[in-house]
């Protein structure tokens, strides 16, 4: 099973949210960009708890499933003079394909659907059985009765590649942001974030 990496990266979220927040800590040296700072990894990691409902809206697979399957990270980088970028990576292996939307029967047909917008394929060389531990689909790799290969789905990082997950994590950065910026800067102006 191969680890593979995905990272949503949004770069300069703010204007002039941004703007605003300068002008009302002036008078705090550093404040805005801690608010700015804390805004921005609150806002991925709301993205990050809300991954497996966009992955799940788009591949056959539950949100829990998903969310046992990840490893994922939140970093917030940039200089003093502002936040550059929030990145939120995902990590993980390619998930075996019965974790997916998919039937067998006792015929030994195996169908399976990955992703929702696409309709169910019939794997005509596979079956379910266990062969290394639980129930797997499985393809014979030559005429004879063994090696077989595991067939597996996507994995977690390749899910959030999906251009419609990607949209919907940055719109939430993007909303979390502006609304967490306020928050952190009433923070400060009370002497609580400062």
């Amino acid at each position: 099973m191969s680890q593979q990496m995905g990272v949503i990266s949004m770069e300069s979220v703010g204007g002039h949210g941004l703007d605003h927040v300068n002008k009302i800590l002036a008078g705090f040296p550093g404040a805005a960009f801690k608010a700015a700072h804390n805004a921005l990894r609150r806002a991925g990691d709301t993205a990050k708890t809300r991954a497996g409902q966009f992955a799940a809206a788009q591949y056959t697979i539950s949100k829990g499933d998903f969310m046992r399957r990840v490893t994922e990270k939140t970093t917030v980088s940039g200089g003093s003079d502002g936040v550059a970028e929030v990145r939120v990576s995902f990590a993980g292996h390619v998930i075996p394909l019965l974790t997916f939307n998919t039937k067998f029967g006792r015929d030994g047909r195996v169908q399976t659907q990955v992703k929702r917008n696409g309709g169910a394929t019939a794997l005509d060389h596979a079956f379910v059985a266990k062969v290394f531990g639980p129930a797997a689909v499985f393809e014979r790799l030559g005429a004879s009765r063994f090696p077989v290969e595991q067939k597996y789905g996507p994995s977690t990082a390749h899910m959030m590649e999906n251009d419609q997950v990607v949209e919907q994590m940055e719109a939430t950065i993007r909303e979390t942001f502006e609304a967490r910026l306020d928050h952190e800067t009433l923070r400060i102006l009370d002497g609580w974030g400062g």
